[in-house]
């Protein structure tokens, strides 16, 4: 864990040099079956509770949760949600080296991550194609996008919007709760977990997530430094 948010923070610094209107954020949007409020939602909120909640009231409201969890000797699953704002257009393949692949396969591989999705992910199913599609008009600037349901990724390259990222991390199998488990030999038992253990590791995970998303973003920038030359700002 320490290492991967180590190298997060290189890929920070680097993406600092070439893409300076780059910015990563992450933050706990559910414990258990309380999500926060998103009508409530304030960035300013997340450094100032130790759940990385952007929900005051979600978070307090976590913190009886996690405690009475805590004390049962029981735990509970989270959703971490990471956004990368500012990325570059253009990042990503449509084929073998998709942006949204890479990406979910880094935050998969983060320990007890269970499940990732990008953008809506899982709630596109229950959409029409009218209500999906993430209509294109002109700005003055350049296009400008009514909707976000693929999270700022469209057949694998990134489209300037906001690129979303949600995960999943399972409930802390280490418990006090007496659980049914077999011997080696085949016999059955009953397994406890003694010692200190967070009863939320989804908490622990939003710097992870962050860093995970820092490294790939450096990654695929840098791919498309080496392939058409954009962000060829100096690192270092």
């Amino acid at each position: 864990i320490s290492a991967r948010v180590a190298a997060g923070g290189v890929a920070r610094a680097a993406l600092a040099a070439l893409a300076p209107d780059l910015r990563i954020s992450g933050y706990m949007v559910q414990i258990g079956p309380h999500a926060i409020d998103r009508a409530r939602f304030d960035a300013d909120e997340i450094e100032r509770n130790p759940f990385w909640a952007p929900d005051r009231l979600a978070a307090a409201e976590w913190e009886g949760h996690i405690d009475a969890l805590r004390k049962a000797g029981n735990s509970v699953g989270a959703v971490v949600e990471v956004v990368a704002s500012g990325v570059p257009a253009g990042l990503g393949a449509p084929v073998y080296g998709k942006l949204d692949t890479d990406l979910a396969a880094a935050m998969m591989s983060i320990n007890a991550v269970k499940g990732v999705e990008i953008g809506d992910g899982m709630a596109v199913a229950a959409l029409s194609g009218v209500e999906n599609a993430d209509e294109i008009t002109m700005g003055p600037d350049g296009p400008v996008y009514a909707s976000n349901h693929a999270g700022g990724i469209l057949g694998g390259i990134s489209t300037g919007q906001d690129v979303v990222v949600r995960f999943a991390v399972k409930p802390t199998s280490s418990i006090l709760t007496p659980r049914r488990t077999i011997t080696r030999t085949g016999e059955e038992t009953e397994i406890v977990t003694k010692g200190r253990h967070d009863p939320c590791v989804g908490i622990r995970a939003v710097p992870v997530g962050e860093a995970m998303m820092a490294c790939v973003l450096l990654d695929h920038l840098l791919l498309h430094r080496g392939q058409i030359g954009e962000s060829r700002g100096r690192i270092g």
